[in-house]
């Protein structure tokens, strides 16, 4: 006597295998099984394209008194302390202000690595060419900011805001 298949069982189609559903179905799959770090990676990439607007608005309106070096130092120095405040908050769950001017002190070492990214880029940009627009600047110090973004999430993470990770992010108010 022959037995019909259930009806919610789907046909396999032996064409189709894993590789097709592309080169990020692993590491989206090991990351679903990690919410607290997705979780951080949200925040993260939210505090970016924030901070990145308003770096590129200061870049812009600082670049032709200032030049384009000093535009972009003073952009991303001042757009530092605000990045750092909103991981604190959107990115690491901090809301209090325990160790505040401590974790301003490490986002700002963090910054120079995006500072040393985007300047050497500007840089080689106006070797390559000299009278380059300011899209084309603007371009360059993006790019250098995404090179950048990956070392800057793990240095806060595992560096910044390591306490987060141990349980001791929001156990302490004050100073």
């Amino acid at each position: 006597m022959a037995t019909a298949a259930p009806p919610d069982s789907a046909p396999v189609n032996p064409a189709h295998t894993d590789a097709d559903r592309g080169v990020f179905a692993a590491p989206l799959a090991w990351l679903r099984k990690k919410p607290a770090l997705l979780a951080q990676l949200r925040g993260f990439a939210r505090v970016a394209v924030i901070c990145t607007v308003i770096s590129m608005t200061i870049f812009t309106a600082l670049r032709p008194a200032m030049g384009t070096q000093w535009a972009n130092t003073i952009s991303l120095v001042l757009c530092s302390v605000l990045n750092t405040d909103l991981n604190r908050r959107m990115s690491f769950g901090l809301r209090t202000r325990h160790l505040w001017w401590r974790d301003q002190r490490r986002g700002l070492g963090v910054m120079f690595l995006a500072l040393v990214m985007t300047a050497g880029s500007l840089w080689v940009l106006h070797r390559v060419s000299p009278g380059a627009s300011i899209a084309v600047e603007l371009a360059v110090i993006v790019l250098g900011n995404v090179a950048s973004a990956v070392t800057r999430f793990v240095l806060l993470r595992y560096w910044v805001f390591r306490r987060v990770r141990h349980g001791a992010g929001t156990k302490n108010a004050g100073a």
